[in-house]
């Protein structure tokens, strides 16, 4: 542990330096089919396995679709967003710094 962060655990507590527990089924009751889940991920992060148990979870297992994006795989993403807007599944977008081009258009959907 670095020097500052043993200063400010040994003046203000522990609750200061830890990071909370990450609470995935909260941040769904807060989103809906208009107001998305965005992970914005350090190096290493991965939340896939989070996500597929909750989807266990909540029944929505086969319901759940994941793709990378990248170049040529707007079409693909498009398709599924919108198959997932109709039939409820849940879509999950990896990788969108690769495809940074699209972006305005994920917006626009």
């Amino acid at each position: 542990m670095g020097s500052i962060k043993e200063f400010v655990k040994a003046e203000q507590g522990a609750f200061f330096i830890e990071s909370p527990p990450f609470d995935l089924e909260g941040c769904l009751e807060d989103s809906s089919n208009i107001t998305p889940i965005i992970f914005v991920l350090s190096p290493g992060a991965d939340p896939i396995a989070y996500l597929k148990n909750l989807a266990v979870q909540k029944g929505m297992d086969k319901k759940l679709e994941s793709i990378s994006l990248g170049q040529g795989q707007d079409v693909i993403a498009e398709k599924l967003i919108e198959e997932g807007s109709r039939n409820g599944s849940w879509i999950c977008l990896q990788n969108c710094h690769l495809f940074t081009s699209w972006m305005g258009k994920l917006e626009q959907i």
